[in-house]
Formats: C-alpha cells, structure tokens, sequence
C-alpha cells in the first residue's frame, strides 16, 4: 500500500513478519533491507508495521538499516555512538534529537535521480563531503557535551 506521507512524499508500507521477512504492500512482494534502504534513500518514506499486531516498527528497522552499514570507518565514531547510548534516557534527549535534525539539515539530499550526493565508503574522497561529516560530528560532540552540562 502507498499512501502520502509527510510533505506529500508518497509513503510505502511494508508488513514485518515474526520470521523477520519483509514485505512490501504497495509491490506485492518481499524485500530485503538493502531494499528498503533504497527506498529510503530515494526520499520514500517507509513505514514497517508488524504483520500480526499492527505494532510500528519503523524506527527500529531504520536503526538497524543504520547500523548495519557502520562497519569499520562509518559516519560516526566510537566516541559519539558511546555518548549517544550513554544520553537514550536522559530526560532532554528531544532537545538533542532536534539539534541533531537541524544539523542534518544542513547537508545536500540525494539527488531526484537517487545518486547520491555524498561519496560511498571507501571511495577516498577526501573532499568537502568528508569535511562536512567530520565538521558533523565535530557538532554532535558540543551538543552531547552541551546535553551533560545541563543535565548535572
């Protein structure tokens, strides 16, 4: 099933089953998660529902998505993934999720035709796209250190 989404950006269902297949309502078939990457990175936006309750899964199989492309030197590093877990609970966590959204904001989408507009891993680009992300989590170390002032 597709339907429209926030902004009006169309919106693709899929159903997760307790077998941890996928399956996309709208195609009428199963797909992988590097599928549904896909989608996401060509500005679908997707939402996992657990097949039997309705449950939304979608966070947790975006987070997956996520994770399992941060092998060896991933967009972020030990230090701000330790920060972030160490942060889950604190009681001002959406402060830091909005800070995270604005900085996000400030690097270019993918292009209409899904290229992307960032180099792949491992491509040795050590252009304006890889200071970006460094000058990022630069960004994100402030905000964790600014979150644990405020908390204490």
């Amino acid at each position: 099933m597709t339907e429209t989404g926030e902004a009006g950006r169309p919106s693709v269902i899929i159903r997760k089953y307790a077998n941890r297949r996928l399956y996309d309502t709208g195609g009428s078939r199963y797909v992988t998660l590097g599928e549904v990457a896909g989608m996401v990175g060509q500005g679908l936006r997707v939402r996992v529902l657990a097949a039997g309750s309705g449950t939304d899964l979608t966070r947790q199989v975006l987070a997956q998505i996520f994770f399992d492309g941060e092998s060896g030197d991933g967009l972020l590093d030990e230090a701000v993934l330790t920060r972030l877990i160490q942060l889950r609970r604190h009681p001002e966590r959406g402060v830091l999720s909005r800070h995270l959204n604005q900085a996000l904001e400030t690097f270019p989408r993918p292009r209409a035709n899904g290229a992307d507009v960032l180099p792949f891993e491992g491509s040795n680009n050590q252009g304006p796209a890889h200071a970006r992300i460094d000058a990022l989590q630069a960004r994100l170390r402030r905000l964790i250190g600014e979150a644990d002032r405020t908390r204490k």
